[in-house]
């Protein structure tokens, strides 16, 4: 891909002919993903990509979530660390305690179904405000404040997105992870730390939100140009952030449906390069049969 983007897709260059090549080609790469999916992941990822595609209610992938919630609000794994989910894969490793991995998993799932005003988010919600650590982030004791911002913009940017959730405890992770953010650090080329900021600032009302989404818009799409982010990492990112675009970066949604697309490998699998195989990349697979959906919908 050059500076211009395949065959003048970077921006509004795209044919109507060009556009309509590309929606047959996402039809077949999702009939294609969906198959990797029901080969190689479990019976939930099975049923996020049903739903997804619209082969199954909302209403299965929510009742699905809340039989892992327990008592105190928090969540047991959903496994999406577990197939290969950017970000929470990582923390998995890191040893993020397990009902906060949980919580956070469950939050992503509902984010990407839209079901946050569902009641167990708010359960949820409430035990995560418990938890919190006195600066305002989550995470284990003995982590360093870096280590701990993933976890932080992740589940911070979600809850803003909610109506359960208390202003103070907003507040606090806002104080944490603004102290955190400068533009050299989404300029490190470090996917996680992007995707919690960005994440953060998308989802909460903060002083530094507007500045900061520049650079973090800015850096998507250097990294993307450069190939310091994939198309499945660019795109993984937008989904995080709720959105196909972000403040400063100048990414044609043709463009980048046309680098994810040519991202899927023989199997209908994405992610080819994962650490871990085969089923490290079950979760990178449902998040494009979403993303490309959103892509096509977003083509002019």
């Amino acid at each position: 891909m050059t500076e211009d983007g395949p065959s003048g897709l970077r921006m509004a260059g795209a044919t109507p002919d060009t556009l309509e090549a590309l929606r047959l080609d996402a039809a077949g790469a999702l009939e294609r993903g969906l198959g990797f999916v029901m080969a190689h992941g479990d019976a939930f990822a099975q049923l996020r990509a049903q739903v997804i595609l619209q082969a199954r209610p909302v209403q299965d992938a929510t009742d699905a979530v809340a039989e892992h919630q327990s008592g105190d609000g928090s969540f047991s794994l959903l496994g999406l660390a577990a197939a290969g989910a950017p970000g929470l894969r990582e923390e998995a490793a890191r040893g993020l305690p397990e009902a906060l991995l949980g919580s956070l998993e469950a939050l992503v799932v509902f984010a990407e179904l839209s079901a946050l005003t569902h009641p167990c988010v708010e359960a949820s919600a409430a035990y995560l405000g418990r938890i919190q650590r006195p600066d305002g982030s989550w995470g284990r004791d003995d982590d360093e404040p870096t280590d701990r911002l993933y976890a932080t913009g992740m589940l911070a940017g979600l809850l803003g997105r909610t109506r359960f959730v208390r202003t103070e405890v907003l507040e606090a992770s806002g104080s944490f992870v603004g102290d955190l953010f400068s533009p050299e650090r989404v300029e490190e080329r470090d996917w996680r730390s992007l995707v919690a900021f960005g994440v953060f600032f998308t989802g909460v009302h903060h002083d530094l939100a507007d500045a900061a989404l520049q650079w973090i818009g800015r850096a998507l799409e250097r990294g993307f140009r450069r190939r310091s982010y994939d198309a499945t990492e660019t795109l993984q990112m937008l989904l995080q952030c709720g959105a196909m675009a972000v403040p400063g970066a100048e990414l044609a949604p043709a463009e980048l449906l046309h680098a994810v697309l040519a991202e899927q490998g023989p199997d209908g699998g994405f992610a080819e390069l994962a650490e871990g195989g085969v089923p490290a990349r079950v979760a990178p697979t449902v998040d494009c049969l979403k993303g490309i959906i959103a892509l096509c919908d977003s083509l002019s």
